[in-house]
């Protein structure tokens, strides 16, 4: 399942338009180091970090999780992408572990005390924060994860590398689309809204920090998808000021 929505990334434009908002913050702060949170087996990170390097910057990316899988790590950028080889949990991250923090299409995993939480360490310890997601609690994208069973055998041919337990069980016992499916649908229903990603922040409030929260338009998506940005409040000279992702609401 991790490899196929690895590769079903490939095909959206979330790696690139991810990209695109990160680098404006690795300018503004003259950062290259970015701090992944539950990583699990590597999602889109590492598309993301390719995207990066066509922005040109070569980040230095540490993959992190509560339960990290070290070893399935697999990708073909050539930004330095390692993973933490300890346990981190995404509401105490060692201080050592610096950089923009990042969560892609995972943040609805989390209970709200637990994002709070995970908002809340990264507030304190003033570090910048980038929650994305590829989903959404609206209808448009409930109703478009129906089409979610037609497309895994569709995609499947596109993961690398792909083995026979991951054909068997696509085509012959058609085991992988069904998973799939109510992964995808859990997902979007799950979702927090912009507006209540907005509302976790609302005790995180300081004149050293602030927050952005909105929605992502994607074409051809139904509806857009959540995003939520913390960031220190300083800027740094010689760079623009980041630039609002298209956003409604």
């Amino acid at each position: 399942m991790t490899s196929y929505l690895t590769a079903a990334y490939g095909i959206t434009p979330f790696p690139k338009i991810w990209a695109a908002r990160i680098s404006t913050l690795m300018c503004r702060d003259r950062v290259t180091e970015i701090v992944d949170l539950g990583s699990g087996a590597g999602g889109p990170v590492g598309r993301v970090a390719k995207e990066l390097e066509n922005c040109g910057f070569s980040a230095c990316i540490t993959l992190t999780d509560l339960y990290p899988q070290v070893g399935g790590l697999r990708t073909d950028c050539a930004s330095s992408m390692r993973y933490w080889p300890e346990p981190v949990d995404a509401t105490s991250v060692p201080a050592e572990l610096s950089g923009i923090r990042t969560m892609f299409a995972s943040f609805h995993h989390f209970r709200p005390d637990v994002a709070r939480a995970i908002l809340r360490n990264a507030f304190e310890q003033r570090r910048p924060i980038c929650i994305f997601e590829g989903t959404s609690r609206t209808w448009g994208m409930i109703a478009s994860a129906m089409l979610i069973p037609f497309l895994v055998p569709v995609l499947t041919p596109m993961v690398r590398p792909v083995s026979w337990l991951q054909i068997c069980f696509t085509y012959l016992v058609p085991i992988l689309p069904l998973l799939i499916f109510w992964d995808g649908l859990v997902s979007q229903l799950r979702t927090y809204s912009a507006q209540e990603l907005e509302a976790f922040t609302r005790d995180l409030e300081s004149p050293e920090y602030r927050w952005e929260a909105g929605l992502i338009e994607i074409p051809r998506m139904p509806a857009g998808v959540p995003y939520l940005i913390g960031q220190p409040a300083h800027s740094s000279p010689g760079c623009e000021s980041p630039q609002p992702l298209p956003a409604e609401g």
